[in-house]
């Protein structure tokens, strides 16, 4: 038989969270999020001036959260790296102001409840900013030129990317599905940092 829901889960670390990024992108397009929005009660729709407002507020805290993400992903490379320091406690307290731009509050214990530090995402842990990369890429390559709900773009991401999943060579889903190999421009004009 044909197993597609362990087909995900057999993908690359830094491609596995690429589709639920993806949905991230389509929840904060105005037309989706009047779709999904409405007063509790009434289910009345959300003001066009309230839907503004939420799409305007996307980027808030966008720098500081990435940042907190290279921290992350650096931490785990460092803690996985052949060369692991004798005083991990120094290096997180040294890496976080120097890279997340924020001390570390006392007593975190971060090395404690960082659980990817110690799971499938050992060492992979930047996958989650790269499957940012990847479906900005191919949410505003695809759908932001074709439109979020255009059919045949949604079937193309069904078939090319979201159908083989883990099996082959997912750069090259992607690159079927973009026309060409990913680039990051996309998600750095989603995070505001290019016009």
């Amino acid at each position: 038989g044909d197993y597609n829901m362990t087909r995900l889960a057999k993908c690359p670390r830094d491609f596995v969270e690429a589709p639920s990024q993806m949905l991230e992108n389509w929840c904060w397009q105005p037309e989706i999020l009047a779709r999904l929005g409405a007063h509790y009660k009434t289910g009345e729709p959300l003001p066009s001036e309230l839907l503004d407002k939420l799409v305007a507020a996307k980027n808030v805290n966008v720098a500081l959260n990435t940042l907190r993400q290279v921290y992350l992903a650096t931490l785990d490379m460092r803690c996985h790296s052949e060369a692991v320091p004798d005083d991990l406690q120094a290096l997180v307290d040294g890496l976080r102001p120097e890279i997340a731009l924020i001390d570390n509050p006392p007593d975190a214990n971060m090395l404690r409840t960082f659980g990817h530090l110690m799971n499938q995402y050992s060492a992979a842990y930047h996958g989650y900013l790269w499957s940012e990369v990847l479906s900005a890429d191919m949410f505003f390559s695809r759908f932001g030129k074709e439109g979020v709900m255009n059919t045949a773009t949604g079937m193309d991401y069904r078939k090319m990317v979201l159908a083989p999943g883990g099996v082959g060579n997912i750069m090259g889903h992607l690159t079927k599905f973009l026309g060409r190999a990913p680039q990051q421009e996309a998600f750095l004009k989603s995070c505001g940092i290019l016009p």
